[in-house]
């Protein structure tokens, strides 16, 4: 049975299901599923349902839910937010994809001093819509039951001081100080629902200043090695090194 993300335009009223939008779509053009017929489907809550189609309207379909079932638990026993200084061409895409499948909860869209990017603001919404729609979809294929925030476009001097538990920074210019160093730092502590914001720089890395203010706002700035990384490649080794050490800790 196909697993289907209930999108952010469907809602749920007692044990019924109103479906819009996309999905609406999905399932009647692309899947041409019919009244009667049920499906499995998550609203990226932490359940799953399995629902029989009622009624298939021009823009809406009912269904009724025949069975809710809470989900074994995908998720990360702590929080951890990607604030993510936006690349050139489609490489925000991949981080997004690939950062969802690792258990990343909130991916922000950073404006640093060498970003190269020029986004029309006109076009954010629908670039907004575009990335939070890719994260949905990494969602449902890696099998998780929440489904991470695409966040608004923000600059990196109002987004460093955001509320945190354990702030870090990926540095080039840092040299010695690396994630194991970091989980030896908080050996000991309570790490099950602290917030960790991650921050990785654009192609042009941080500069002086940046860093400075990251240190001045208690962050640890690390080092992924000897060797420098593209950025997507840099987000995702941070992220997947992190949730190694720090997810059975």
């Amino acid at each position: 049975m196909r697993r289907i993300y209930i999108g952010t335009e469907s809602f749920r009223k007692k044990e019924f299901f109103y479906i819009k939008g996309e999905t609406y779509h999905y399932l009647k053009n692309v899947l041409r599923l019919k009244v009667k017929d049920i499906f499995e489907g998550f609203d990226g809550t932490g359940k799953e349902y399995k629902i029989e189609i009622l009624k298939i309207g021009k823009n809406e379909i009912t269904g009724k839910i025949v069975e809710e079932k809470e989900l074994y638990s995908t998720e990360l026993p702590f929080y951890l937010n990607l604030f993510q200084c936006i690349p050139k061409g489609e490489k925000f895409d991949f981080i997004i994809r690939e950062a969802t499948q690792l258990g990343v909860n909130k991916i922000v869209p950073v404006i640093s001093k060498r970003v190269i990017v020029k986004i029309d603001k006109e076009k954010i919404k629908s670039k907004l819509r575009r990335w939070q729609k890719i994260a949905e979809e990494s969602a449902k294929v890696s099998g998780r039951t929440f489904v991470p925030e695409i966040k608004e476009l923000v600059k990196f001097e109002e987004c460093i001081k955001e509320e945190k538990d354990f702030g870090l920074i990926f540095w080039e210019g840092e040299r010695d100080f690396t994630i194991k160093d970091f989980v030896k730092e908080i050996k000991g502590k309570e790490i099950k629902g602290k917030k960790i914001n991650v921050f990785i720089g654009p192609e042009g890395g941080f500069d002086g200043e940046e860093i400075e203010i990251a240190k001045k706002n208690n962050f640890f700035t690390l080092s992924l090695g000897k060797r420098i990384l593209k950025v997507e490649t840099a987000s995702i080794v941070a992220i997947g090194i992190l949730i190694y050490e720090l997810e059975n800790l």
